[in-house]
């Protein structure tokens, strides 16, 4: 419950980082505006659950490394921590440092 109020608690956008996502995840799941994940695949429980919420979603991130306990992660060689700005492109699968506007495509 402590960790779910703390990512509540976080000012802006959200995305979430995991080595993989649980049921146990819910909450979080439902308090962010993405998550990126270092396992997984197209039927994982985190690809699955974020398509049902409408969240965006980058699975099976081989560059992710995750420190539950200090609460940090690595993608690529770069450290993050909470709060730092991320952006993610369930799309293509990329993840870029920094924050960027949402552009939607135009269907037809």
């Amino acid at each position: 419950m402590k960790d779910l109020e703390a990512f509540s608690a976080l000012p802006d956008q959200k995305i979430l980082v995991r080595p993989d996502t649980v049921p146990d995840d819910i909450g979080m799941i439902f308090a962010c505006d993405g998550l990126i994940t270092a396992r997984g695949g197209a039927t994982s429980h985190a690809a699955v659950t974020a398509v049902r919420l409408d969240k965006t979603c980058v699975v099976n991130c081989s560059e992710l490394i995750v420190n539950e306990r200090d609460k940090i992660c690595t993608i690529n060689g770069r450290i993050l921590k909470p709060g730092d700005k991320i952006a993610i492109d369930g799309n293509l699968g990329n993840i870029y440092a920094g924050n960027y506007p949402v552009k939607l495509a135009e269907l037809g």
